[in-house]
């Protein structure tokens, strides 16, 4: 199976040739080229949202949005004749996390939210846990908190249902970051990172290096591949101003 996490970058026309009209079309040019089987998308505002729901034949997407009318959400995109959805939520990374718009007070202006869906194999076999997330650009204080609050609901979700679970997003942190060693260290979830090698995940349409900030967690799951970034580029148009990240995996039996 492959998995994909993809940090979309909002429609601005700051971004001059790489604006969302002018990349959308190779967005789903790649999708069906590739066909994973779950995608998990950040930064995707309404009309983003909209315009994938659309065009991506054959996936189920669903993601609430973060805050007000024309804000992000990061929705999880799922392959209709491979899974069906048994389980939804969306919560806020906050000290109220069923409270829309909330955010920890040391945090940008920006609320941050993560998606948990729960897919049941069409072929049979255990149901999965799929979590999808973008932490705080500005403070690395509340990537740390959001981090606490996902191991913290981890190991609740798991407690519940012990099924295999992925955990994916834009973190906006180094690999050697609190937030980052904060949820590799939890000897209850013994999560393990597909995404370990990789570099440069976000490039700023090719004028950027530095190393990744997205990335996939896996319990449960092994590698059939080594992680791989999508970096197609077209004459300067590029997918995003992240290199999307694939992983191939398969459930442990």
């Amino acid at each position: 199976m492959k998995i994909v996490t993809f940090n979309l970058r909002c429609d601005t026309p700051r971004d001059g040739l790489n604006v969302f009209t002018h990349r959308k079309g190779r967005i789903l040019e790649k999708i069906e080229a590739e066909r994973p089987d779950v995608i998990g998308f950040q930064e995707c505002r309404p009309h983003m949202q909209a315009f994938l729901r659309e065009h991506l034949r054959g996936y189920g997407l669903f993601g609430r949005q973060r805050g007000g009318e024309s804000s992000e959400s990061n929705p999880i995109a799922f392959r209709e004749d491979r899974f069906e959805l048994i389980g939804l939520e969306t919560r806020w990374l906050s000290p109220t996390p069923f409270e829309p718009g909330s955010r920890f007070e040391i945090q940008s202006h920006c609320p941050r939210v993560f998606t948990h869906m729960q897919l049941q194999p069409l072929e049979g076999g255990s149901p999965w846990h799929v979590i999808n997330t973008h932490l705080d650009h500005v403070s690395p204080e509340a990537r740390l908190l959001g981090a606490r609050q996902l191991v913290a609901y981890m190991r609740c979700a798991l407690a519940d249902r012990p099924w295999p679970l992925l955990l994916m997003g834009d973190l906006n942190a180094f690999p050697d970051e609190p937030c980052v060693r904060e949820l590799l260290a939890d000897e209850q979830l013994r999560l393990t990172e597909q995404s370990d090698g990789l570099e440069n995940t976000f490039h700023g349409y090719g004028r950027v290096r530095q190393p990744r900030i997205d990335y996939i967690f896996s319990r449960g799951f092994e590698a059939e591949a080594p992680a791989a970034l999508w970096t197609d580029e077209y004459e300067g148009v590029y997918l995003s101003d992240h290199y999307p990240v694939a992983a191939s995996l398969r459930p442990l039996r």
